[in-house]
C-alpha cells in the first residue's frame, strides 16, 4: 500500500496550512501559540502542522482506519481537545453528519470547512481551565496530548463533569519508552535521545510516559469501564506483519523528518550546541533507520465512560 493513498482527509493535508497570527517567533525561526506562554512547548507552524496530519494517517494505520474506538452511537455533542490542525474533528464530523463536532486548542491553526463540513467548528481554548460550555457532551475525544497539559487529571475531571451519564471519554496517546523487540535498547543513540528528551520535558513539567497512568487515573476519577490497549509503534518497518511494517515507513518518516526538528529548540534551550544536537539527531537517524535494531514506543488507547443513569442501556 502506498502511504500516500491514505491522505484523504477533507482537509486534505498537503499545502494546507494555517497560520494563527497569535504566534511568536521562537529559537530557530519557528513560531510558536501566544495565547498562553510556558504551556506548550511545540510548534505551530506549516511543517509542525505537516507532521500532526502525518500522524493522524499513521495512527489510522494502526487503528485500522476508525476514527472512535469507544462504543459511542450516534453522539449529538462531540469535543476533540487539543485538536491541532483540525484533521481528527474534521474527519468525524465528515462521517457522522448529525454529531456536532467542536475542536479546541491554543492555537487558531484549523482549516475553514463550514460549507463542506459545517458541522465542525473550532475554538481557541485552554483546556485546562473549566469548561463553560452551555451544553454537555456525549463523546470526548484527546489524542496524542501528552505534551499538553501540567496537569492531566484537571481535564479528565471537566471531562466527567461535562459528560452526559453514559457518554464516553477516549485517548489516544504515545508513550515515549525507548523499546527493542527480543532486547533492550539501553546503550544506543536512540534511548540516549529519548531519556534525555524525558528528562528535558520533565523539568518543563511534563512527564512524557503519563499515558500508562490514564486507566488508573480515570477509574480514580469516577468512570467505569474503564479499558486500555497497548498497540506497538516501530520505529522503522521491521515487523513481518503487514500493519505494523507500514506504520513503521510512517514512523520512521515522521522521525526522521519532523520529530526531530520539532525537539531540536527544546535541546537547544538546555545549552545543547546546534552541532551538538545535529551529531546526536544523525546517529538517531543512522540507527532507527537500521532494521536490525527493532526499536518500538508504545500507542497507548484509553477509553471510559460515565457512569449511565440507573436503568439507562450502557452500550
Amino acid at each position: 500500500m502506498d502511504p500516500a493513498a491514505l491522505f484523504d482527509s477533507p482537509r486534505e493535508v498537503s499545502n494546507s496550512s494555517v497560520s494563527d497570527p497569535a504566534s511568536q517567533v521562537g529559537v530557530g525561526g519557528r513560531t510558536y501559540q501566544a495565547y498562553r506562554e510556558d504551556t506548550y512547548y511545540l510548534p505551530n507552524d506549516a511543517d509542525e502542522q505537516d507532521r500532526l496530519d502525518f500522524q493522524h494517517e499513521m495512527t489510522s494505520v494502526l487503528l485500522d482506519k476508525r476514527l472512535s474506538v469507544a462504543p459511542v452511537q450516534s453522539p449529538r455533542h462531540v469535543l476533540d481537545i487539543a485538536t491541532g490542525t483540525g484533521i481528527w474533528a474534521l474527519d468525524y464530523a465528515a462521517e457522522n453528519p448529525d454529531s456536532e463536532v467542536i475542536g479546541t486548542d491554543l492555537s487558531l491553526i484549523q482549516p475553514d470547512m463550514e460549507e463542506t463540513v459545517p458541522n465542525c467548528s473550532f475554538v481557541r481554548e485552554d483546556s485546562e481551565d473549566p469548561w463553560t460550555y452551555d451544553h454537555k457532551f456525549d463523546y470526548v475525544h484527546l489524542r496524542y496530548v501528552v505534551t499538553c497539559f501540567k496537569d492531566h487529571r484537571t481535564i479528565m475531571r471537566h471531562a466527567f463533569e461535562n459528560l452526559n451519564p453514559g457518554g464516553w471519554i477516549e485517548y489516544v496517546d504515545q508513550s515515549v519508552e525507548p523499546m527493542r523487540h527480543g532486547g533492550t535498547a539501553e546503550g544506543s543513540a536512540w534511548y540516549n535521545y529519548v531519556t534525555s528528551f524525558l528528562s528535558t520535558m520533565a523539568s518543563f513539567g511534563r512527564d512524557l510516559q503519563c499515558p500508562r497512568k490514564y486507566k488508573q487515573w480515570l477509574e480514580e476519577i469516577g468512570f467505569v469501564n474503564v479499558q486500555e490497549q497497548l498497540i506497538p509503534i516501530p520505529m522503522s518497518p521491521w515487523p513481518s506483519n503487514p500493519k505494523l511494517k507500514l506504520a513503521g515507513s510512517y514512523q520512521l518518516v515522521k522521525t526522521r523528518t519532523g520529530d526531530l526538528q520539532v525537539a531540536k529548540p527544546i535541546f537547544l534551550r538546555t545549552g545543547m550546541s546546534e552541532l551538538e544536537y545535529e551529531e546526536l539527531a544523525n546517529n538517531v537517524k543512522l540507527e532507527i533507520s537500521d532494521r536490525n535494531n527493532q526499536f518500538y514506543i508504545l500507542l497507548v488507547v484509553v477509553i471510559g465512560q460515565k457512569p449511565p443513569e440507573e436503568g439507562a442501556p450502557q452500550g
